[in-house]
């Protein structure tokens, strides 16, 4: 039977069966509102009630990298946020006091501690500096690695 047929009666289908004590090959005998109710054993022909498949009744394809990929940001999207993270946010921003952020910008140079405001992601601060021209920026919700000191101080 196709996986998109919902089955009828009269056609096979797998279910646990009390008597085998194993999921096996059924016949449905009765519907009721729409899913099976009763259904015969085709090994030991006893009859019963469906007890669904161990399996579960629908094949599902494991996902593409691709949608694999796209799941695990899903997922990561709707968890709670990091609770470590906010409180090492909230305690930096306390730490900084009232002082105006600087407006992010890669052309400039930042040092450790300094509150930056960035357009997609919003206030910041710098958490470490990684490397000649990278910065470890904390967020609210997120860390993100962003480029500094890129072509100078260009104003």
């Amino acid at each position: 039977m196709p996986l998109w047929k919902s089955p009828s009666v009269g056609d096979e289908i797998d279910s646990r069966c009390p008597r085998c004590k194993e999921e096996t090959i059924h016949r449905v005998v009765a519907m009721m509102t729409g899913s099976v109710h009763l259904v015969i054993c085709t090994r030991c022909n006893s009859q019963h009630r469906h007890r669904g498949s161990l399996r579960g009744s629908k094949k599902v394809a494991w996902p593409t990298e691709r949608q694999a990929k796209v799941l695990l940001k899903y997922r990561a999207a709707k968890e709670p946020k990091s609770q470590a993270l906010l409180q090492e946010w909230q305690t930096m921003k306390e730490s900084a006091g009232e002082g105006e952020p600087a407006t992010y910008d890669q052309r400039h140079a930042y040092v450790e501690g300094q509150a930056v405001r960035h357009p997609v992601f919003g206030l910041g601060f710098v958490r470490r500096l990684t490397g000649p021209k990278k910065m470890e920026v904390l967020f609210a919700d997120q860390v993100k690695v962003l480029v500094t000191d890129r072509g100078g101080s260009g104003d």
